[in-house]
């Protein structure tokens, strides 16, 4: 950035006036984009409404001489991050592994609910029927904006694991969810600033409350923080793949903390190979030869994160189908505590918080539960054992209290625990004798301040 220096007298009036003409004129005027051969990069531009804004090199640094900048960064390419195989699967055991029917049962299948589908684009398949709706192409130079077909093939099977039904029996997690085609790539690669306007047009443009980025750059991005945060604000669920590099690489948007990150598993529940492990891995699902709608017609197989994160994405229309009102907080809380674990016990950098558990998050709701208000819950006792669940993602230093009462509410003995609770884990706790009236409470062994309580009277 250049020194800045003080102006004074009527060089200085001529100066600030200057720039000040500059500025109106960089927010009236569409900025120049980026010519053949030259960097781009995007840039949030003082006293702009406009989210960020996608300027060649010598534009960016006009705008920065003149102050005018509050950051800017090279436009990078995110990757999709699947793998297309040509070969058609029997069997879909990817819903058997989710408990897919328990939901379809109830008829919870997404209805209404519309699902953003930011890839390559979807093409028209019988089991989409009339819920896949008109949607935008972003590709940078498109021909047509209104044009969402899917030349590379990802979109279309990305779609079916969302929300295709037919003749053939259930596809996708919510098959009776709306696909919006939101055309980001006609290949492997994607802008990064594309994605970003495709999300703000989704939830501004076409009202979709469940975006599905099968994606990821390792770059972390201001712009796609931005438009991340965006949707988490306006209550749209992000979901996106963690990576199929097999190492321990962040990925974005994946690894923001509002979005849902998804690793792969195959059919035994053994992690996919190639799936990432790192914090960004909130949940893991079926992602190794999955079934799904293939771009040219019929069916066919695929494999990796890409293919497990719709599987989540239908999951969270299924939810919100089932209760508009519910936050992406709390769709996540419920993904986190319904999910089958695996792995280490509670939540590891392999498989998140589990497998994906559609009949679990359904009966949640149904079962008319609800979803913790506490940092802690004390579970239901087992004879003389009971345990406390965590309910949020961090470690608790925690200090358990037991008092025993008499009849008459006199307290007979108090006895003190101090433990770890693990981010999203359970711990088994002591409990008095049958038939003892006693009181259970939790305590923030840092700062003493309470966490969960619980009484019992025979």
């Amino acid at each position: 950035m250049p020194e800045r220096r003080e102006l004074t007298g009527r060089t200085g009036i001529c100066v600030l006036a200057a720039i000040l003409l500059l500025a109106l004129l960089s927010i009236s005027s569409p900025a120049p984009a980026a010519a053949a051969g030259e960097t781009a990069y995007i840039v949030k531009i003082k006293a702009s409404d406009a989210p960020f804004t996608v300027v060649g090199e010598g534009e960016m640094r006009r705008l920065d001489r003149a102050g005018l900048l509050e950051w800017a960064e090279p436009d990078g390419e995110a990757q999709l991050l699947g793998t297309l195989s040509p070969y058609y699967a029997d069997e879909q055991w990817n819903l058997d592994m989710i408990g897919a029917e328990a939901a379809f049962r109830q008829n919870c299948l997404g209805q209404g609910i519309r699902v953003g589908v930011l890839d390559s684009g979807v093409n028209p398949h019988p089991d989409f029927g009339d819920r896949l709706l008109p949607g935008h192409n972003y590709v940078q130079d498109a021909e047509d904006p209104e044009d969402t077909s899917d030349s590379y093939g990802h979109g279309t099977r990305i779609a079916g694991l969302v929300a295709a039904a037919g003749e053939a029996g259930y596809i996708g997690t919510a098959p009776g969810a709306e696909i919006v085609p939101i055309k980001v790539t006609d290949g492997k690669s994607v802008k990064v600033s594309v994605i970003c306007e495709a999300i703000y047009g989704a939830i501004d443009d076409f009202g979709c409350r469940v975006l599905n980025l099968s994606m990821g750059v390792r770059t972390d991005y201001q712009s796609l923080r931005d438009a991340v945060a965006y949707a988490e604000a306006r209550g749209v669920v992000v979901v996106s793949a963690a990576g199929n590099s097999g190492t321990s690489a962040m990925y974005y948007p994946a690894g923001y903390e509002t979005v849902i990150g998804i690793g792969a598993v195959d059919c035994n529940s053994v992690l996919y190979y190639h799936s990432d492990h790192n914090e960004s891995v909130f949940l893991t699902a079926p992602g190794v030869d999955v079934r799904s709608t293939a771009s040219r017609g019929g069916y066919t197989a695929s494999t990796g994160t890409s293919f497990a994160v719709p599987q989540v994405s239908g999951a969270a229309a299924v939810l919100l189908g089932m209760d508009g009102g519910l936050s992406p907080e709390e769709i996540r809380r419920i993904l986190a505590e319904t999910a089958s674990d695996a792995g280490d016990e509670g939540y590891d950098e392999y498989f998140g918080y589990g497998i994906l558990n559609l009949a679990g998050c359904v009966s949640r709701l149904t079962e008319g539960e609800e979803l913790p208000g506490e940092p802690c819950s004390f579970l239901p006792e087992t004879g003389p054992a009971a345990a406390v669940r965590s309910n949020v993602n961090e470690e608790i230093d925690c200090t358990y209290l037991l008092a025993e009462y008499d009849t008459d509410g006199v307290c007979l003995s108090v006895q003190t625990w101090r433990f770890t609770l693990p981010a999203g884990g359970i711990a088994e706790l002591t409990l008095p004798e049958e038939n003892a009236n006693y009181g259970q409470f939790l305590y923030d062994s840092k700062t003493l301040c309470p966490l969960a309580e619980a009484r019992k009277s025979h």
